[in-house]
């Protein structure tokens, strides 16, 4: 059976959740990150010490017709799906992970930590999809296709890599690095912007496309710890 969506519509100016609605979404993406999933009518009843699970799915509706939640159900015997939408996100001031730095220079095989992340993105990238990250580019040699030193570039994973797609890139026995990619047969070429760094190709089998770059931002802050260096 396929599974139906909620007939109710995102508002273009969202209303503000009550203070117990908000509660609920707080529980909501509590339990998400703790179990991996949404909690279900009865365990949200419980949890509120509401007295049936009536209550829970009321609270539910109604955040999902003010674009909260996205709410499927695949059959009447089934439980109901839950997403928090992007709003909520906002809303609840969840951040989308900085995972690190990707270098844009030689070749170097550094990986460390970096705890800051990027939140309130949407109005500069509305494409942002659940899922994205984020690396700051440490190095020069895509200066021409506009990504400096400190840039932040946003990558999408599990996505199909394309002839000149600027990728984030896993090279076996080198390691990270931000380049331009061009399919030949076996192999790849991964593509500097700056003619003072050569093309170098590798075989199929030793790359690993990380992501495909959807944006950049200009942005230059001072961090706490060196990030995660990927290779170029």
């Amino acid at each position: 059976m396929k599974t139906k969506k909620s007939s109710s519509t995102r508002p273009s100016s969202p209303s503000l959740p009550t203070d117990r609605q908000r509660e609920v979404l707080e529980f909501l993406f509590s339990y998400l990150q703790q179990r991996g999933r949404t909690p279900t009518g009865p365990e949200i009843a419980r949890h509120f010490g509401f007295s049936d699970a009536s209550s829970s799915y009321q609270h539910l509706q109604l955040l999902a017709r003010k674009g909260y939640l996205e709410i499927t159900r695949s059959g009447s015997r089934t439980p109901l799906g839950v997403r928090l939408t992007d709003l909520a996100r906002n809303l609840l001031g969840v951040t989308y992970p900085l995972f690190g730095s990707v270098p844009a220079g030689p070749l170097e095989d550094v990986v460390t930590q970096s705890d800051r992340g990027v939140s309130s993105v949407e109005d500069l990238i509305p494409e942002l999809r659940s899922g994205d990250y984020f690396l700051t580019v440490d190095g020069d040699s895509m200066i021409e296709a506009g990504l400096d030193a400190g840039n932040l570039v946003v990558i999408r994973p599990a996505t199909q890599a394309r002839n000149g797609d600027i990728c984030a890139v896993w090279v076996e026995g080198s390691g990270n690095t931000l380049k331009r990619v061009q399919y030949d047969g076996e192999m790849v070429e991964l593509q500097p912007a700056n003619p003072h760094y050569q093309p170098q190709a590798y075989p199929l089998d030793m790359v690993r496309i990380q992501g495909v770059l959807i944006a950049s931002l200009a942005v230059k802050y001072p961090t706490r710890k060196k990030a995660v260096t990927c290779r170029a």
